[in-house]
Formats: C-alpha cells, structure tokens, sequence
C-alpha cells in the first residue's frame, strides 16, 4: 500500500463500524419475516461466507491456504469471536434492553486497548486513553440509557452485555493475531463467517429458511443476502485488513462510529427522533475519531 493510501487507512474501521450500525435495519426486517435471531445469525455468516469464497475464488484461489499450525487462528476468529459476540450480544438484548446492550458493546475498545498491551506490546498513551474515554461517553449519551424511562434490566444482560463486548474486543485481538502472520483479509473474512456459521447452524431453523424458499419469499432471501454483505461481508474485511495499518487500540476506536451510525438509520428510517444527549454523543464520538486520526 503506497504512502497515500495509507494516510486514508483510517476509513477502514470507520465504515466497518458504519456497516455494523446499519445491521438492526436488516434484523428487524428478517425478524418480521419470520426467522429467529440465531437463524439471522446463522444465514448471514454462511452467506457472508459464500460470498467471500467466490470472490476469492475469482481473485486468487490461493488464498483459501492456510497453514495447519495457524488454523486454530481461524477457528478462535469464527468460533470464538464471532460467534461469542453474536450469541451474547442476543442475550443481552433478550433480557435486557437494545440499548444498555448498546452502551455495554461500546466497552470494546476499553477492552482491546488492555488486550492489545498484553499480546502485541501495544503502549498505553495519555492519548488513547482520553480517545477511549469519549468514544465510551459519546456512545452511552447515543444510545439514549440517560433519556430512557424505566429501562429493563438483569444481571444475565449486563453480564452476556460485558462478554459480548469482551468478545468483540478478542477478535480484533485475533485479526491482528492473523494479520502479522502476513494472511489476506479475505481470509480471514472466509474462515471466520464460515466457521461461525457452521458453529450457529446447529440452533437455527433450518426449515424456516427452506419453507421461504419454497414458498417463493425471494424478496427476504435477498434482503438476507444484502445482511450478509454489509453486516459480515464489508465490515469484517474492511475491520481485519485495518489490521494491516494501525494498532489494534486505535481500529477499535475508529469503530466505535458503530453506535452513531445506528443512531442516524434509526432517526431518518424510522422516525427514532434523538434527543439533546443522544446528539452530544455523537458530536462526542465523532470527536474522539478526529482526534484519533490526527494522531496517526
């Protein structure tokens, strides 16, 4: 990557979180079309894994190679990341609140920047931390917590909330794992939806998603395809090939445009008007990705 290009590295996660903001619009369809949560799950990362592997197969068929000692790599990525983020991040929300479970995600980058010191030597600067602090401040004022009334809550949802953010957190750590050992992020894309579909198939409605088939719902099958190119597909390679040009600590937090970006979908699709907090935060949010980039 040329000097250029690499000065607009920044971009990658950005928009990695943008697509991942932009992941309710698809469930709440998919969900009013009949499947479940894990089924959504389950399609999107074997789509997700479907399309990658024709655009490998299209680009450079050696890229499906993978070397036996790093394997595991690729089986923690989908098995362990993807999937533990997925089926907490559920939980949460199921006996909880869709936005507490915003607000606990959002302590990824908390997360990583730990992470990252520990496994790759990464420095904690007097910068980061200020930068990790906004971004958590922007992204608890967007998701409305301070403005809700009688939010719901249970210990079960704050903890799968942590874990799932801790999840979200280790596969960063993975990505960067996998990346230094000079892997494509096609790859790593390929592997990590594909084993995290296989790992999610076994609790999905499998029938569900073959009576819409039959029944000629091609509509929702190709919103599902849709999901599954911008919620895994974009993202997650977008997110790994960061991997390539910046820390892990500083990518997690030019991720955290994830909660803004659910915001402002919610506000213009759904008439999901924000309040005087919520904008703070994003001004918030915003504001710690600038201040990121400029030090870059």
């Amino acid at each position: 990557m040329n000097q250029k290009l690499t000065k607009y590295a920044w971009l990658l996660p950005f928009f990695s979180g943008i697509c991942w903001g932009a992941a309710g619009l698809f469930v709440r369809t998919l969900e009013h079309d009949g499947l479940d949560n894990f089924s959504i799950i389950s399609f999107r990362m074997l789509l997700a894994a479907l399309i990658t592997g024709i655009w490998i197969l299209f680009y450079n068929r050696h890229l499906f190679y993978v070397h036996r000692r790093d394997f595991w790599l690729f089986i923690g990525s989908g098995m362990i990341g993807m999937t533990a983020l997925s089926v907490f991040y559920n939980i949460s929300v199921t006996k909880g609140s869709l936005a507490l479970s915003a607000v606990l995600l959002a302590m990824s980058p908390v997360f990583v920047l730990f992470l990252a010191a520990i496994f790759f030597h990464e420095p904690i600067t007097r910068h980061k931390l200020p930068c990790v602090t906004l971004a958590l401040i922007g992204c608890v004022l967007v998701s409305g917590v301070l403005e809700s009334n009688g939010l719901s809550w249970s210990i079960t949802g704050i903890l799968c909330g942590i874990l799932a953010s801790f999840f979200y957190a280790v596969y960063g750590i993975i990505s960067k794992k996998v990346t230094q050992k000079g892997y494509h992020f096609l790859t790593i894309t390929f592997y990590g939806t594909l084993f995290s579909g296989m790992t999610m198939l076994p609790f999905s409605n499998i029938h569900s998603l073959s009576s819409m088939i039959v029944s000629g719902q091609r509509t929702t099958f190709f919103i599902l395809i849709i999901h599954a190119l911008v919620s895994s597909v974009l993202p997650y390679a977008l997110y790994s090939l960061s991997m390539r040009y910046m820390e892990a600590g500083k990518a997690s937090i030019l991720a955290s445009s994830e909660p803004a970006a659910a915001m402002l979908f919610g506000a213009v699709l759904y008439a999901e008007t924000p309040g005087i907090l919520s904008i703070c935060g994003l001004c918030f949010t915003i504001t710690a990705v600038i201040l990121n980039y400029e030090r870059n």
